[in-house]
């Protein structure tokens, strides 16, 4: 069986919520060995408690925690902040996503960690980064939303008086656990190649602000230009359709499909700049097509003709979807009442194994162990540190 790439890396995981618990997740995927640090007097990580529940397993926990450790230390008291910092200087990696200064208070900050553990790879997650005015706002995934401009583009790029979008869809959150993930990687690379560890400061709200790039660039230039990109959704019998049409090409591909000859004869059409002329009538005679013709018609006609084209799913279509089934696009976590799917990672690696585990550890269930493989301590050890506190 190929090896995980990251294995043999330990990494102590301060993190709750999605944003740092999905990148710590993505770290585990490639055979990190990730211990997340919890707090049984809280009830541990919220997640945990969230959503649906398959045997006692939180859906959304277990999405972005499977294939971690899981210990419950007290981090209000000395005895379990010893432990905390015993393990972190064994550690190759640590992840928090704290309010900045939240760490240096408990005496786990970078500065200070670093001086027993100079090779550490320190990762910090949070809405706004580690300095500035805007640092120690709470920020959720709504408000690096607001603050980048994503939300009012998304609106406005459908109707110019738009109010700003009201988005579910926590994008914040998993764009900066992946930007997380990619951060580490190149922190590594940078240990290896100089023998140096780093501490890595990622923000959601500088993430969002990477997709809306491009209207950034607009914001700077002449207000009378706009980004004229526009990709609708063509209703269809039974849903809708994507049909971006992103060339002179492919809108003459598209004009075939239709028999629209008399487009196709038209020389006007085959300039960009007499597209975007008749863009509307093109659209709206686009839509009536589709109109009169089901979801998978549309696709295997455009598909066919080389014309971009996807179905729109719902979310349990994607769950059972044959190229995600053969791509292996998702793993399972076993739990005693059953299982539940979980994505695997989005890329892979010819020479070694990627994906998701199939275990997730119930509150404080690794503690014990952990503590006494990574540490070396014997029970009794153990047990006079959780007579004082350091965990339960």
């Amino acid at each position: 069986m190929s090896k995980r790439p990251m294995e043999g890396l330990f990494v102590v995981d301060f993190t709750a919520m999605v944003a740092g618990a999905s990148c710590t997740r993505a770290l585990a995927d490639c055979g990190a060995d990730v211990v997340k640090v919890e707090s049984a007097a809280t009830g541990g990580d919220l997640m945990r408690h969230a959503g649906p529940k398959l045997g006692g397993v939180g859906l959304i926990y277990g999405l972005y925690n499977t294939g971690k450790k899981s210990i419950s230390l007290n981090l209000k008291s000395e005895a379990g902040l010893a432990v905390a910092r015993r393990l972190v200087d064994r550690a190759d990696i640590v992840v928090e996503n704290f309010r900045p200064g939240v760490m240096a208070r408990l005496g786990l900050g970078y500065d200070l960690v670093s001086k027993t553990n100079p090779k550490l790879i320190y990762a910090s997650i949070s809405g706004f980064g580690q300095y500035g005015p805007l640092s120690d706002r709470a920020a959720y995934a709504p408000v690096a939303h607001a603050y980048s401009s994503f939300d009012m583009m998304l609106s406005r790029s459908v109707d110019p008086t738009a109010p700003p979008l009201d988005n579910r869809v926590m994008i914040a959150d998993i764009l900066a656990g992946a930007n997380g993930f990619a951060a580490i990687q190149t922190a590594l690379v940078h240990r290896l190649r100089h023998g140096m560890g780093s501490y890595v400061d990622i923000t959601m709200a500088e993430g969002m602000m990477h997709l809306v790039g491009m209207q950034l660039q607009f914001a700077q230039a002449d207000p009378s230009l706009t980004l004229t990109a526009h990709y609708p959704a063509y209703k269809t019998l039974d849903g809708y359709v994507s049909i971006p049409l992103v060339s002179t090409n492919t809108f003459r591909l598209l004009f075939q499909v239709m028999e629209r000859e008399d487009w196709l004869a038209d020389t006007a059409l085959r300039t960009s700049e007499g597209l975007a002329l008749r863009k509307s009538e093109i659209y709206e005679n686009i839509a009536h097509w589709t109109a009169t013709r089901t979801s998978q018609e549309c696709d295997r006609l455009m598909t066919a003709a080389g014309v971009p084209c996807a179905i729109y799913l719902m979310p349990e279509e994607v769950l059972d979807e044959p190229h995600s089934a053969v791509r292996g696009s998702f793993g399972k976590v076993a739990t005693s009442e059953g299982e539940f799917k979980v994505l695997n990672p989005p890329f892979q690696i010819s020479t070694a194994a990627v994906g998701a585990l199939p275990h997730t550890s119930g509150l404080g269930e690794d503690t014990r162990t952990v503590l006494a493989s990574r540490l070396g301590l014997d029970d009794a050890e153990l047990d006079r540190l959780e007579a004082d506190g350091a965990f339960s």
